[in-house]
């Protein structure tokens, strides 16, 4: 809940007038308010209650759980880009991705300033990799994809204490389109998926412990585009949609650390490919965003459970897009959306309010 407390001398009347007000980052908002009593009453679609006193307006309320909204753009305008939420540093940060080449960059953003930073740059120029952080290394890795138009298994981790990045072993697989997710029951980091000559369903984990990988059971589905994220509630790294010599996918599988297997989960109610996946632990729902489903990009939002094994479709992204970057930030209960295409590249960012 976002709270403004308005000026003891704004009566209803100079309210009404035109008084702009914000709440959060990027609500700029003119209240159309009641001329008196204590109400609730939606602006923009947000939920909103005034408070009154003495003739006066004393506070606003508003309530941005469950809504999209802007967020300060990215300092890049790119896509197939990747992020990646680090806990400790209370940062999410985006890792390469395409501009007008594949580039190194890495941005960091801090929903508390509303504001981003540059970091230092990956020694690897890349796009459509995997990106994630290890909550028990305090490292965010970048995974594999594609240099120059032929697929790498290089490895990076980046260090918020030391704003630098590390080799780190190889991957044993080649390949781009894929997706990476870390089990932080298993202190493991998947790569999951992809293409490299064609599709794959091949599944490898790092362990930082011994900086080397294995070969995991591989999905039940060969595919890329997909995107994948770890439900820690449900002990289980959700690999969901993208595409196949078949055409576009709405399929998801699940994978189990404890029994080294792949199970098929309820498909997802869009089949479509590059969308962001994001696991909310709040609410213990894995979200599907954006993407593209074969004939042009969407803002669509779905919300897996675990619990009832089912899709629900959320609020829509407020822009239109593929090729996102996406992740949960525990600290703010938000999940954001970031840069990818629609015609060209973007560096919009918006954030999903949960809470």
């Amino acid at each position: 809940m976002a709270q403004l407390i308005l000026p003891g001398n704004a009566t209803p009347a100079q309210v009404l007038s035109g008084y702009t007000f914000s709440a959060g980052n990027n609500y700029d908002t003119i209240g159309l308010m009641p001329n008196q009593g204590s109400v609730s009453q939606n602006l923009e679609g947000k939920p909103g209650r005034f408070t009154w006193g003495s003739g006066y307006y004393s506070s606003i309320t508003i309530s941005n759980a469950g809504f999209w909204d802007l967020l300060q753009f990215d300092t890049i305008a790119r896509t197939l880009a990747r992020s990646a939420y680090d806990s400790n540093a209370n940062l999410t940060y985006v890792v390469d991705g395409l501009a007008s080449a594949d580039i190194t960059s890495v941005t960091a953003f801090s929903y508390a300033s509303n504001s981003w930073t540059t970091e230092a740059s990956d020694t690897t120029a890349r796009e459509n990799m995997g990106v994630a952080y290890d909550s028990s290394a305090n490292l965010t890795y970048a995974i594999d994809g594609i240099r120059s138009g032929t697929g790498i298994s290089t490895v990076t981790a980046y260090s918020h204490a030391s704003n630098s990045w590390t080799a780190e072993a190889s991957d044993t697989t080649a390949r781009w389109a894929f997706t990476a997710a870390y089990d932080s029951q298993a202190n493991l980091t998947y790569a999951i998926d992809g293409y490299s000559s064609n599709f794959l369903n091949t599944v490898t984990a790092y362990s930082h412990a011994s900086n080397s990988w294995t070969a995991e059971a591989s999905d039940t589905t060969s595919r890329d585009g997909l995107n994948a994220a770890y439900d820690s509630s449900a002990n289980l790294t959700y690999a969901i949609d993208g595409d196949s010599s078949g055409g576009y996918l709405a399929t998801v599988t699940a994978y189990s650390h404890a029994s080294n297997s792949w199970t098929a989960e309820a498909s997802d109610t869009i089949a479509r490919s590059g969308p962001g996946v994001a696991y909310a632990s709040s609410v213990n729902l894995t979200y599907s965003i954006d993407g593209y489903n074969g004939s042009s990009n969407v803002s669509t939002v779905t919300a897996y459970s675990h619990a009832s094994n089912s899709w629900t479709t959320e609020v829509s992204d407020v822009t239109i897009r593929g090729g996102i970057a996406s992740s949960y930030d525990s600290t703010a209960d938000l999940i954001y959306a970031i840069d990818g295409s629609n015609s060209s590249n973007l560096s919009t960012v918006t954030g999903y309010f949960l809470g």
